[in-house]
């Protein structure tokens, strides 16, 4: 038993100013607080114990994280890629089995399969299905590659050819650890007094799963960036953080269009113009997208528009999505472009409404998790990698423990069976010849994702 003494409750007032945590911001508040009691010695000793345990390792989570956590933060985030990278041993030394291993990537994938291990330039020479931008980063790793070795020849022999595959993915693995560095200290400054939501996002599964399947790391660093400059109110920089987010990957235009509202509401008009700020910002990325693309646009005109062509004309049904989950089950969805666009206008009406109807302005981050969200739910595919587009998000929108494990627990699940789905394994659990586990854990999925931004519309929607 802890001994007690009576006491008279204190007042204790916070400072006038209020307090900021991350992108949220608490008004001046009074706080009862009972006076100090005494405790006893041996939880004194306990807690003294602890405290200087957890000294070590950055000090308690909150708001009195030491600096220390900070660079921890950047120790995990280099391990968890050093994990990522060694899971990638089997498919680098070729085995037969990429989706058993859980290693494929399209980044040795589309090496081989588009002729860059022999010089092969995207657009000009080479069928690109990225933006322009994502296909300047692969042409620069591949430039990079000669320096470090490889010979890109059609004349090359095989031993040299797979040489330059090793060389090439060893370039690209290290460009995109920059980009989760980037991507980290982009975490920090978001949430300057929540260090551990960057500690969340660097340790987080996603990272060392999916974080080499493909180049979305890149499109995920620069899109948190343009978040870190509207925050502070950085709009010609957000405008081109974005601008560059969307021509290397195009679910960033999202996060700019849900944004209009919030800057139309009544109250974003005192104390500064948020529709001119909006302006300036969409005017940059639209201007940046622009000197982007028109190099290509103008010289490989039909290289260029085959990404366009490809995702609104000749994309069905795909990996991952609800629409394809219904079809393996054996409904038949008719024309599921269709219904995929109508469920996404919806989601983005409903997502309207909240920004506007809210009672207190709500932050960009939610809102930039929810307008991500409605596309990753009513899309027409989800690769394993679209994982990384939520990632940060969630983590600053809703960093509540249930929320990011329901998270994390449904993205390892799908992460799981599609590489066994891909594989051919007998899924169906006894009902039926159709790959029922697959199936469920996409609706698992998607279940998860609906869960997770109820929870932020409640927040939202919260006096």
């Amino acid at each position: 038993m802890t001994a007690r003494t009576a006491a008279t409750p204190t007042t204790v007032e916070t400072p006038a100013t209020p307090t900021t945590v991350g992108t949220l911001t608490s008004p001046t508040r009074t706080l009862t607080a009972p006076a100090p009691q005494r405790e006893e010695s041996s939880a004194n000793t306990r807690t003294s114990v602890i405290w200087a345990l957890t000294r070590r390792l950055g000090g308690p989570l909150g708001a009195h994280v030491s600096g220390m956590s900070r660079g921890w933060t950047y120790v995990v985030a280099t391990l968890a890629w050093l994990l990522c990278m060694v899971r990638q041993i089997p498919c680098i030394k070729g085995t037969s089995d990429t989706y058993g291993w859980m290693c494929y990537s399209d980044i040795t994938a589309l090496y081989w399969t588009r002729g860059q291990n022999t010089g092969g330039i995207p657009y000009a020479s080479v069928t690109w299905e990225y933006p322009v931008l994502t296909g300047y980063f692969v042409t620069i790793a591949n430039w990079i590659s000669r320096i470090f070795g490889a010979v890109l020849s059609p004349n090359a022999s095989g031993d040299q050819l797979t040489t330059n595959a090793h060389i090439y993915f060893a370039i690209n693995a290290v460009l995109l650890f920059g980009c989760l560095i980037w991507l980290v200290s982009s975490v920090l400054k978001l949430a300057p007094n929540m260090p551990q939501l960057a500690m969340l996002v660097a340790i987080a599964p996603a990272i060392w799963t999916a974080g080499l399947i493909n180049w979305d790391l890149f499109a995920v660093a620069l899109t948190v960036a343009g978040l870190v400059a509207w925050k502070e109110e950085k709009w010609v920089w957000s405008g081109l953080w974005w601008g560059l987010a969307v021509a290397a990957k195009f679910y960033p235009l999202v996060i700019v269009g849900a944004l209009f509202v919030l800057c139309v509401r009544p109250d974003a008009f005192r104390p500064v113009p948020k529709l001119r700020a909006w302006g300036i910002m969409a005017g940059t990325a639209i201007a940046t997208w622009i000197i982007v693309n028109l190099p290509v646009m103008l010289t490989h005109f039909t290289g260029w528009e085959y990404f366009y062509t490809y995702n609104s004309e000749s994309r069905s049904a795909d990996l991952g999505s609800f629409w394809y989950a219904l079809s393996l089950a054996g409904i038949g969805v008719t024309d599921p472009k269709t219904w995929s666009r109508v469920v996404m206008v919806l989601g983005y009406v409903l997502l309207a409404v909240v920004i506007y109807i809210a009672k207190r302005p709500p932050t960009a981050i939610q809102i930039a998790y929810l307008a991500v969200a409605v596309m990753v739910a009513g899309n027409l595919v989800y690769s394993p990698q679209y994982v990384l587009w939520i990632l940060p998000l969630v983590v600053l929108a809703r960093p509540k423990a249930v929320d990011l494990w329901v998270f994390t627990g449904s993205e390892l699940l799908y992460f799981i069976f599609i590489w066994l789905y891909l594989r051919g394994n007998n899924l169906s659990l006894g009902i039926s010849p159709a790959p029922w586990a697959y199936i469920f854990s996409i609706f698992i999925r998607i279940a998860a994702t609906v869960f997770v931004m109820s929870r932020v519309i409640r927040d939202m929607l919260k006096p």
